[in-house]
């Protein structure tokens, strides 16, 4: 998998945006607000949102019936809730299949963006080549709960560029010991680090530049089941395994 970067002091910058409607191109909105901001070994986060909508991802809704109906057509699996639906959509936990109702217009709602491994990829190569770049990285983020914590993360829902999990399996600890699980989750931790200056609300900042980041990078085409596990081999797995497909 190759060495991580040696530690150097990793700095995170917001990037504003005029709002991106669905007449907007991705790739042109990148290059206006980017500017010759990239270096290389940089890796841009990009909110799913902007990314949905450059493709056309919104719909009408009147009344919560249509919004349900939305969400059943969207979620791979319901699991449940009275005030928020519990689903499963592409291997990941989340509230409404992804459906979101804020910071898009009334009576609109917004899906998730449409194979987002593979439009990371498109666009990390295409950001590569502009700014002649050999080693970046891209990351897809959206909003995300943890279980029994209070407040809103993010999460990675796809990327590209760079290893997404490192596996510490087997190394050593400070005392010598032998790891027997642990993996970092480097595209997660990145995604909600960038989360911080991108903000949920009125911040108008969709996309966040981490440079010195210590990930590997890669020229392989990431999987996109790269950053999931089994369900059975989950942590959570004893509050779950009854009711998960």
């Amino acid at each position: 998998m190759g060495k991580i970067n040696k530690m150097k002091k990793m700095l995170i910058q917001a990037i504003n945006s005029p709002i991106i409607t669905e007449k907007s191109n991705i790739f042109e909105a990148l290059f206006r607000v980017l500017k010759k901001q990239l270096k290389e070994k940089d890796i841009l986060v990009i909110a799913s949102k902007v990314l949905a909508i450059t493709q056309n991802k919104l719909k009408s809704v009147s009344n919560e019936k249509e919004f349900n109906q939305i969400v059943a057509a969207e979620a791979d699996q319901i699991i449940g809730g009275k005030k928020v639906t519990l689903t499963i959509k592409n291997d990941i936990f989340t509230p409404w299949a992804g459906v979101d109702r804020s910071n898009v217009p009334r009576n609109t709602v917004i899906l998730w963006p449409e194979k987002a491994h593979l439009a990371a990829e498109k666009i990390l190569g295409i950001l590569k080549k502009k700014f002649k770049l050999q080693k970046m990285g891209v990351i897809i983020t959206d909003s995300f709960c943890r279980p029994l914590r209070k407040g809103i993360g993010s999460i990675a829902i796809s990327h590209a560029g760079f290893f997404g999990v490192i596996d510490l399996r087997g190394k050593r600890d400070l005392f010598g010991k032998k790891l027997h699980y642990t993996q970092v989750a480097m595209a997660d931790n990145l995604a909600t680090a960038a989360g911080i200056v991108m903000g949920e609300g009125r911040e108008s900042a969709p996309f966040t530049i981490i440079r010195n980041a210590p990930v590997v990078f890669t020229d392989k085409k990431i999987s996109k089941k790269s950053l999931v596990m089994p369900p059975k081999e989950c942590l959570y797995a004893p509050l779950y395994k009854n009711i998960i497909l």
